[in-house]
């Protein structure tokens, strides 16, 4: 705490409209919107091995979120001030920093693959801002922000490496779905234990619910997309890159958020209502708007 409190000491609303800023690198939007991109509109393969990086680390940032139960640093400390702005972000427990994971997967990803030295810095350098970030604004100590590193680094580097060898190999597609599927529903028993059982609130299991949806979603649409559907999601016509891109991320978006309200007002929020939006959200990613990309953008059949 007390380096946090150097840190609360020197903000400035400048430095805070800075790292509110910085801090989107690793918030939710920007690893929905990256990956649909790349998925897309850029290149599938590298969308997917960037989710094989963080479906991983996100799981076990949450188990490790929900078996250490720590509080965020206001809650431990009332003396201390987080930024207002960025306690919206700061869902859940808050060991480890489920920012600093997403970031990792992302953009550690992207340095792994990237051949150029100063565009692997680039988007390495993301990630320690990230962490600073959450910092500076308050929501997160230097604990929680290093061991989601370290664990996340791990992960991500070990799947980078086996990617090649054993994600994109198509012998092994079936095994790796079973697989995948079977993590995310071990996650999801453990979480709906801790929170049945009353030793969490449903505010700090709803993370781990939504990322268990995406796993699952995940596992089965690679699957699918890579047996039966195969798009191609390279064009020359940008005007149709761009045009794709608005409509599936909007559609995304309008899923993940408009379905949250729907059910909330039906039959009100619980943990089914957070893994199906979010299993709803990836089919609509990875198998519907593919479908869509093959038949009227030209994403013909990649070989």
């Amino acid at each position: 705490m007390e380096f946090l409190r150097m840190l609360e000491s020197i903000r400035t609303p400048l430095g805070e409209a800075f790292f509110l800023f910085a801090t989107y690198g690793g918030e939710e939007i920007m690893l929905l919107g990256l990956i649909c991109v790349l998925y897309w509109c850029v290149d599938k393969k590298l969308a997917y091995r960037m989710t094989f990086s963080y479906l991983p680390s996100a799981l076990a940032v949450n188990v490790i979120k929900l078996t250490c139960r720590v509080e965020r640093p206001w809650v431990r400390d009332p003396s201390f001030t987080a930024v207002e702005k960025a306690k919206a972000s700061a869902t859940g427990y808050s060991f480890p920093s489920g920012h600093t994971q997403n970031a990792t997967a992302l953009f550690g990803t992207l340095a792994y693959v990237f051949k150029k030295l100063w565009l692997k810095l680039m988007v390495a350098l993301i990630i320690p801002l990230v962490m600073l970030s959450r910092m500076y604004l308050g929501v997160h100590t230097p604990a929680d922000v290093l061991v989601s590193f370290l664990v996340s680094s791990v992960i991500v580097f070990g799947m980078n490496i086996l990617a090649d060898k054993l994600v994109l190999n198509k012998k092994r597609r079936l095994i790796i779905m079973i697989f995948l599927m079977l993590c995310a529903t071990a996650t999801i028993i453990y979480t709906y234990v801790l929170y049945s059982t009353g030793t969490i609130a449903y505010k700090d299991a709803a993370d781990s619910f939504k990322g268990c949806g995406a796993g699952l979603g995940f596992a089965l649409c690679w699957f699918l997309e890579n047996e039966y559907i195969r798009f191609n999601p390279k064009s020359s016509d940008i005007k149709k890159q761009i045009l794709k891109f608005v409509i599936g991320l909007s559609v995304a978006l309008l899923i993940k958020s408009g379905i949250k309200y729907l059910f909330a007002a039906l039959i009100g929020q619980n943990f089914f209502t957070d893994v199906f939006r979010y299993f709803l959200v990836i089919l609509w990613a990875m198998l519907a708007m593919p479908l869509l990309i093959k038949k009227y953008f030209s994403g013909k059949e990649e070989k």
